[in-house]
């Protein structure tokens, strides 16, 4: 059905903000039975061009077309009402809920008193869970489950509400391999029963696999629209970034210098088990593994984000006990956390207030801050980092992921931290911004700074690590050098429980 008539149409549509143009004159068509995937770096315009497809933004200029009918005022309801989904890449469930009450939450079921029918309601929603694949437990609130599952509660709530377009923001974010096949799965059934998807990613080797036309944006204009079989991985990333970019090198191995920090035996009881390392001054050392090998149970213990049961750790030589973030702050060490949104940014607060945060906690002195150096260190990041756009008032919340992230980063570079920990400091990026916080990376390492790196994606895990550390079920399994690491060898490790440090 791909070569069906399109069900939605958008023509020249463009938007601004605050006078700065966001969406340029851009086209797009969905059709029945269709993978149309919209690519492009942070900041490109995607985000804009989803909303005003939903209905929470209305254009500037141009023309919408659904159905074959032109729509005037398209609002989120009347979005959902004809059948347009979307679901974001941050997940916009009722946390204290459970699974079926979020699913058919202003459609339930009801008796004939007038009363919720909760029994058919459980009854409606396992069946959606059935006919996807997938499983979760109805009994708890949304908010206590993985993120994985609350993005699997979220499709299956688009499900039940008869979607002809569904739109998927960075679906594949937080999900294992065997997660991404579920979801790839029931996208393939979507199609044939023509529903029209609008899927967004980074990860290009997804586009490749699912989808059946591509949209490219760049800086708010549309670069190229064409089948799938029109490119190739460096095509693709050329449209996106203007330039041709190699993920494959590695980056040169560290010369050793100091241990900055010593981990002996560190334990969580049911968590993490004698967990034992050294991280060295000017080096990059990574930890791999599968979703659930408890990698980053592990570095929360370090910032003291969650107790330590026993085991010891020691910051340049000194046995410390660190029970708040704070107090690893005060020892030099920062952690850009793997969920930015729950754990790395006030989303209501200014850019510059979340960048200058831990250099207001450095720097004060008997509770008084200068506040002229705070507004010059952190107006100072924005710019080497290249936040866009450039507005250090704007809320945070406004920024795009990968700007989102570069402001994260800033928080810890603001307070000159001798030892970062980044717990996938690269989801939910584009490719440009990618690049961007790798050279970041390695200019630390270059400067003396030790980056202690979580990361699921075997490509950045091989070729941005120095050292690998593989875990498994909470315990550290093998230690390779980055030169010597295969993702073969990584994945061996991370599959099976070996006998200890290899």
């Amino acid at each position: 059905m791909a070569d069906a008539k399109p069900i939605l149409k958008l023509s020249n549509i463009s938007k601004s903000f605050s006078g700065v143009g966001v969406l340029k004159g851009v086209s797009l068509a969905l059709s029945p039975g269709e993978v149309h995937c919209l690519l492009g770096e942070n900041g490109a315009g995607k985000s804009t061009l989803i909303k005003i497809i939903s209905g929470a933004y209305r254009p500037d200029s141009g023309m919408i077309l659904y159905q074959d009918k032109e729509v005037v005022h398209m609002t989120p309801r009347w979005a959902r009402e004809n059948g347009i989904n979307t679901i974001y890449q941050e997940i916009d469930l009722v946390p204290h809920l459970n699974a079926a009450e979020n699913i058919l939450l202003g459609q339930e079921p009801l008796k004939k008193s007038g009363s919720i029918d909760w029994k058919e309601a459980h009854r409606l929603a396992m069946k959606i869970f059935d006919d996807m694949g997938g499983s979760v437990d109805m009994g708890v609130p949304v908010g206590m489950l993985k993120i994985a599952q609350q993005q699997m509660v979220a499709i299956a709530k688009a499900l039940s509400m008869n979607s002809k377009v569904l739109i998927l923001d960075e679906p594949t974010s937080v999900f294992t391999s065997k997660e991404v096949d579920l979801l790839f799965r029931i996208i393939k059934d979507l199609k044939a029963q023509g529903m029209a998807i609008l899927y967004i990613s980074h990860h290009l080797e997804e586009i490749f696999q699912i989808g059946d036309r591509i949209t490219v944006l760049r800086d708010g204009c549309l670069i190229k629209t064409g089948a799938i079989g029109e490119f190739d991985k460096v095509s693709l990333v050329k449209a996106m970034v203007g330039r041709e970019i190699d993920f494959t090198q590695r980056v040169e191995p560290a010369a050793k210098g100091e241990v900055v920090l010593s981990v002996k035996n560190l334990t969580r009881d049911g968590v993490v088990e004698n967990v034992s390392f050294e991280l060295h001054k000017g080096e990059v050392l990574g930890i791999g593994g599968l979703v659930g090998a408890g990698r980053t149970e592990a570095v929360r213990l370090l910032i003291g984000a969650d107790p330590v049961d026993s085991g010891e750790i020691l910051v340049k030589g000194k046995a410390v006990q660190i029970k708040s973030p704070l107090k690893a702050l005060k020892l030099g060490i920062g952690m850009v956390p793997e969920s930015r949104k729950e754990n790395g940014l006030v989303g209501v607060r200014s850019m510059a207030e979340n960048a200058g945060y831990s250099y207001v906690e450095v720097t004060a002195r008997k509770g008084l801050v200068n506040w002229k150096s705070v507004k010059e260190k952190v107006y100072g990041l924005i710019k080497k980092l290249e936040v866009r756009p450039q507005n250090p008032a704007l809320k945070v919340s406004n920024l795009s992921g990968g700007n989102q992230q570069k402001i994260v980063l800033g928080k810890w570079l603001a307070a000159d931290c001798d030892i970062l920990i980044l717990d996938e400091p690269t989801r939910g990026v584009d490719v440009g911004a990618r690049t961007e916080i790798y050279a970041l990376m390695q200019e630390l390492k270059d400067n003396g700074k030790a980056i202690l790196m979580v990361s699921s994606d075997m490509t950045e895990l091989l070729t941005q690590s120095d050292r690998i550390l593989v875990m498994s079920k909470g315990r550290l399994v093998s230690e390779m050098t980055g030169k010597d690491a295969t993702e073969e060898k990584v994945l061996s490790h991370a599959l099976q429980l070996g006998g200890g440090v290899q």
